[in-house]
This record gives C-alpha cells, structure tokens and sequence, in this order.
C-alpha cells in the first residue's frame, strides 16, 4: 500500500464538473434568499401561537448556504492563477470553452481539456480546508461531497 493514494484525474474532474453543475446553482440561490423576511403582525386578537420560527428557520438556512457559497469561493482563491481562470470563467460565469481559450490563449482543445482538469484537481484540493474553515458539512450528508477520486475507487 502506498503512503499517498493515487488521484483519478478524470474521476476528480468529473466529480468537480457535477458538483459545479448541479449542486453549486443551488448552493447560490438559497444563500441569497433575503427576501421574504418580515417583522411580526400583530392585529390584537387573540390566536394559537404558530408552531416554529419560519423566520429564524430561514436565517438558518441561508446561513448554511451562505457558508457554503463563502467556502466554494475561498477554495477557488486556494487555486493557482490559471485555475482560478478557468473555473471562474467555465463554472462562475458559465462562459463556452470557445471563449476561454481564447482568453488563456490556448491552441487545441487537448490543451484545454488538460489545464481545465488541473484547475479541477486543485479546485477538490483546496475545497477540504475551505469547508473546515466556513464550517461546511461535507460528505453524502452536507451541501458539498467529496470531490476527489482516487485510483483504489475505481470499480473494475
């Protein structure tokens, strides 16, 4: 056994790639969600008090996502220069390869492909510290997974 696990590049891009895909919209949306916060009414008859804070329950979860959001954005600051390009510029502002490439100057769309799975591995790099200091849950359980791969993962 190997002191240090082998990472499965195109398992961990590809981790990277859904988790930017599926659950980092949602992560965005509930962060924001300010809006429906008002002070209490009260019209001076008497009533069942409501079960539950839905204003406290609300300042929850945004919360939570928006730790969440923090902690995706550190990690891409954790990034060299390039990667936080690329992911920014693929994952952020949801800009075709087309155009990225065109902005890191790169020819071939091997060339592309390779620095745009870099910028992946050290993004699931950078995302365990990040999430310990937004105090993120990960795993199956939290908001965001585990994003590397490794090679002794891979099923035959």
């Amino acid at each position: 056994m190997a002191l240090f696990e082998t990472l499965d590049v195109n398992g961990t891009y590809h981790a990277v790639q859904n988790f930017f895909y599926d659950r980092y919209p949602v992560i965005k949306r509930r962060s924001g969600a300010w809006g429906d916060y008002s002070s209490p009414s009260f019209d001076g008859m008497p009533k069942a008090p409501a079960k539950g804070n839905g204003t406290e329950n609300a300042m929850i979860e945004h919360s939570i996502y928006a730790s969440a959001l923090y902690a995706v954005h550190y990690a891409i600051q954790g990034c060299s220069k390039e990667s936080q390009a690329i992911i920014i510029s693929k994952y952020i502002k949801e800009l075709p390869d087309d155009t990225i490439r065109c902005q890191l100057a790169v020819s071939g769309n091997g060339a592309f492909r390779r620095r745009l799975k870099k910028a992946c591995c050290e993004f699931a790099d950078c995302i365990d510290p990040a999430c310990e200091r937004f105090k993120v849950k990960r795993g199956k359980e939290g908001l965001i997974p585990e994003l590397r791969r490794y090679e002794s993962e891979k099923v035959c």
